[in-house]
């Protein structure tokens, strides 16, 4: 099968690997439908994040369900997942309280895409994915809308939510600060759920903040703040 691989800074390349199988009465096999990249994925590609390669690249996805094991019960060839990025069992005591992130089954960090730390379980980027703990790990997406809507909810839509949802829920209708840079999905994420929750006013920091009113309703502060230091620093006349 294909697989995308990162090799060095600045370098990917297409790879003929063995195929995914089945390795466990737990393991189903996915084909990815859509994969998108997170910000990291850019970090990692231009050299930004200290990981040797090769290795596969590719963490946020929805897929087809191609093959079962025989002890999965929830799935079947032909269904339709997000697959989470993180690898967890869903049974130990820490996933069980909601870390699956720290699995003891697994192992910490244990996840798609980022082989130096999350393991050797594969990428995104391929033909076949091999997913273990499938009763566990796979999600269904709710509404059947396009899967090109729900790509990253296997990592970022999760990390913006409870970044911003908790605490709009504990004050309603307050004002949200978001600041951009380099983790800019996750931002205008950020920015999108905000709004969606009935933030009040939202300000979005970042180096590039021109045009951002127009497609996400914040104000660009940055914009602002930089005229103003420019002003500031120009002599009178």
């Amino acid at each position: 099968m294909r697989q995308l691989s990162f090799v060095e800074p600045g370098t990917v390349r297409w790879e003929e690997t063995p195929d995914a199988r089945l390795e466990t009465p737990d393991d189903a096999l996915v084909r990815p439908l859509v994969v998108t990249t997170c910000d990291i994925d850019h970090a990692i590609v231009h050299g930004l994040v200290p990981f040797p390669g090769p290795f596969p690249l590719g963490h946020e996805f929805v897929a087809e369900v191609v093959e079962t094991g025989g002890a999965v019960r929830r799935f079947r060839p032909g269904d339709r997942v997000v697959v989470p990025f993180q690898i967890c069992c869903g049974r130990c005591d820490r996933c069980t309280r909601g870390l699956t992130g720290s699995c003891r089954t697994a192992g910490p960090g244990a996840a798609y895409g980022m082989k130096p730390t999350g393991g050797d379980w594969g990428g995104a980027l391929a033909d076949l994915v091999r997913v273990p703990f499938a009763d566990a790990m796979l999600v269904e997406p709710a509404g059947g809308g396009p899967p090109t809507a729900v790509a990253s909810a296997s990592d970022n839509l999760p990390d913006v939510w409870r970044a911003v949802a908790p605490f709009l829920a504990e004050s309603p209708g307050a004002d949200v600060l978001v600041v951009g840079g380099w983790g800019r999905s996750i931002a205008l994420y950020a920015v999108a759920i905000a709004r969606a929750l009935g933030a009040g006013r939202i300000d979005y920091i970042d180096t590039i903040a021109s045009g951002w009113r127009s497609r996400s309703g914040s104000a660009p502060a940055a914009s602002r703040a930089r005229r103003r230091a420019a002003q500031a620093r120009s002599p009178s006349r």
